[in-house]
């Protein structure tokens, strides 16, 4: 092979990784007009690979599950006049698992705390759980969006604030002495932080775009679900397994409100689903259901027991087995496979911008040598055409995130403690 040849060869292939690193900065920055806000950078890159990296066929399940609940979140959020993009909001937080729950106890597929779920009226118990109900955890995501959205006025923020609560977002930003351009409370995050934006976009980024990158979905199969009634107790799966058929996976995919896996008693007979060619057959046989429950030989332990729910007392407790840990499981699938894995840069080799009031008797050179930067990067950091400083006006600077609180510290000190740093640096 000819030098020649060699040489266009590397060159093809470098344009190559060019465009193909270009790719989904163009794909975000053509759905601005579309009103997503443009953001970018190297951790959504990386994230995104993964993403079409596709392991465990992982994306492709979450693409399925988009086009199975896309529709009803597209309903509801036009209802609450949120925009489109809301929706991929689930494909960065649980993989659209209506039984997902964190390590902070957020639950459903958006996810969301006790204490937002109980704001927005969701039921929660032991048993029973509304922020793993689609339709009612939806309505109230949207609610809390539209809340969000009227506070900051910035779908960036509300959606940051969606994950990790206004008040850390508040927070954040008064560490920054106010600034509200999402850039710099973005390197005020922390790493885990960052993550709620950062899977987001790569969602968009990928599940939009995911016929041209190749991605097929792995549907979800669509059974005929018909509402039931239940009768004054609770009604272990176990006996609707052997007395009237249904499978345990659709009792609990079509039922994720329960987090044990049983019918719950609210108080009053509770209404949940079955797949329609069970539904009669349930219906027939739903005043025998009271004796089934009392005759404890049925109540055979045919699903994989993790925890036990004792509900009752004395002789007629019943022993319930709570789903797995609650965390997210789909029977039709297999084991919901984790969201592709994220690249954020550890606070070690990050840098991060912190903000300082200038006092009477500063001066460039001074804060720039307290700093640790160049004049210039001063000047250039905060569009300064000469030395002048304005006392009150607000200084950036772009520095380590292992010492930010040390540089934070130097907005406390007099003058002749900050000269006196100048001069023994």
């Amino acid at each position: 092979m000819s030098l020649r040849i060699r040489i266009f060869i590397v060159w093809v292939m470098v344009c190559g990784l060019a465009i193909g690193q270009n790719d989904v900065q163009l794909r975000l920055k053509t759905l601005e007009v579309r009103g997503l806000p443009f953001f970018y950078n190297n951790d959504i890159q990386q994230t995104v690979s993964d993403w079409l990296k596709n392991e465990n066929e992982s994306t492709s399940i979450f693409y399925g599950r988009m086009q199975f609940y896309g529709d009803r979140i597209d309903r509801i959020a036009q209802k609450y006049g949120l925009p489109w993009f809301v929706k991929y909001i689930p494909a960065g937080s649980s993989g659209y698992e209506p039984r997902y729950r964190d390590e902070s106890g957020a639950s459903g597929m958006w996810p969301l705390s006790y204490t937002i779920g109980k704001k927005y009226n969701l039921r929660q118990t032991a048993m029973f759980d509304e922020r793993r109900d689609p339709e009612k955890s939806t309505e109230a995501a949207c609610l809390y969006l539209r809340d969000l959205y009227v506070i900051y006025g910035d779908w960036l923020k509300a959606i940051t604030a969606f994950r990790i609560g206004p008040i850390r977002l508040n927070q954040v930003i008064h560490e920054i002495g106010g600034d509200l351009d999402f850039a710099h409370i973005y390197d005020a995050l922390e790493p885990e932080e960052r993550l709620p934006i950062i899977q987001f976009y790569a969602a968009v980024a990928v599940l939009h775009h995911a016929q041209q990158y190749g991605i097929t979905p792995i549907n979800i199969e669509r059974s005929d679900a018909v509402g039931v009634t239940s009768v004054n107790m609770v009604v272990p799966f176990a006996v609707l397994n052997d007395k009237i058929g249904v499978g345990l996976s659709d009792l609990r995919n079509l039922n994720p409100e329960f987090r044990a896996d049983a019918v719950p008693f609210l108080g009053e007979p509770c209404a949940f689903n079955l797949p329609k060619r069970y539904a009669d057959i349930y219906n027939q046989k739903r005043d025998s259901l009271s004796f089934w429950v009392n005759s404890k030989p049925l109540l055979t332990e045919r699903v994989t027991k993790v925890d036990t729910l004792v509900v009752g007392d004395g002789d007629s407790a019943l022993n319930v087995t709570v789903s797995g840990s609650d965390q997210s499981v789909t029977d039709s699938l297999g084991v919901t496979p984790p969201l592709p894995k994220t690249i954020i840069s550890g606070p070690a080799d990050t840098k991060v911008w912190v903000y300082y009031k200038v006092k009477s008797g500063d001066a460039v050179y001074t804060l720039s040598d307290i700093f640790d930067c160049t004049p210039e990067q001063l000047k250039s950091w905060n569009r300064l055409q000469g030395n002048q400083l304005r006392v009150g006006a607000l200084l950036k600077f772009y520095v380590p995130s292992k010492r930010k609180a040390y540089y934070v510290k130097l907005n406390a000190l007099t003058i002749a403690q900050k000269r006196n740093i100048a001069g023994t640096d």
